[in-house]
């Protein structure tokens, strides 16, 4: 998928998904939960992330 094909994200906030990058780490990288990753998007495979796909992330925490 590239940038052009891009999910439906309510928070227009997307990340790349780069090689060894998993759900928690990038949770944490980005001072939120893998639960609200997965909530805005649905049908995600955490164990099955795919390199180059874009995934929607929560609003930054203040």
């Amino acid at each position: 998928m590239g940038i052009d094909e891009l999910p439906p994200c309510p928070t227009n906030i997307f990340l790349e998904i780069g090689p060894g990058d998993t759900l928690f780490q990038i949770a944490s990288e980005q001072n939120t939960t893998v639960g609200e990753i997965l909530a805005l998007n649905p049908g995600l495979d955490p164990e099955n992330l795919v390199v180059g796909s874009f995934i929607c992330l929560p609003e930054p925490q203040s």
